[in-house]
Parts: C-alpha cells; sequence; structure tokens
C-alpha cells in the first residue's frame, strides 16, 4: 500500500514512538525482552527500515502480547536456540535503524 507522502511521514513517527515506548519501558523496569518480544521487535525494526510501517505496527502489536495472551500459532513462528538479544542491544539497533530513515 502507498501512503501519501505526508501520511507516510506520519506512519514512520508513529511507529518510531510506539517501539521507543516499548523499549523504553524494558528500560525502566530493568527487566529483558523474552525470546517472542524480542523476535516480534526484530521483525517490527525490519519493517521501520524497509519502509513497511503497517507490517511493523502489527509486529509490534505482537511484541507488545502478554505471555498469556500468545497464540500457539505465533509463538511457533519464534525461532529457538540462539542468544537473546538485552534491551540494549535492542536500543541500538532501534537508533542506528532510525539514523538510516534520516538519511
Amino acid at each position: 500500500m502507498t501512503l501519501p507522502p505526508n501520511a507516510h511521514e506520519a506512519a514512520r513517527r508513529h511507529l518510531e514512538e510506539r517501539i521507543e515506548a516499548f523499549i523504553a519501558g524494558y528500560e525502566v523496569s530493568g527487566q529483558q525482552l523474552d525470546s517472542f518480544a524480542g523476535e516480534y521487535l526484530v521483525r517490527a525494526l525490519a519493517s521501520l527500515k524497509a519502509g513497511d510501517f503497517v507490517a511493523g505496527e502489527a509486529r509490534l502489536r505482537l511484541a507488545e502480547t502478554p505471555a498469556e495472551r500468545r497464540s500457539p500459532e505465533d509463538m511457533a513462528k519464534v525461532p529457538t536456540g540462539y542468544a537473546l538479544l538485552s534491551t540494549a542491544e535492542h536500543r541500538r539497533s532501534f537508533e542506528r535503524t532510525k539514523l538510516g530513515q534520516l538519511r
């Protein structure tokens, strides 16, 4: 879906603000993202980088889903057997992605 220039910029900013709030919540609490939240945050960041803000919003909503409300289908899509990224690493990735959007 192609958005008009102003709508495209507004959608990008909205997604960035939501990702910012999501990461900041973990920073404030001192908790780390679990594999599900981390995986869908990485996917939201990839969508932000690609300019697919609708998909980014959907992926961030999945990252925000409390553990007890996650569907088995979505859980099955999360790879296992790898080291989790820390909240600080997610923050750095987000900041690099934002810088890339400004160029």
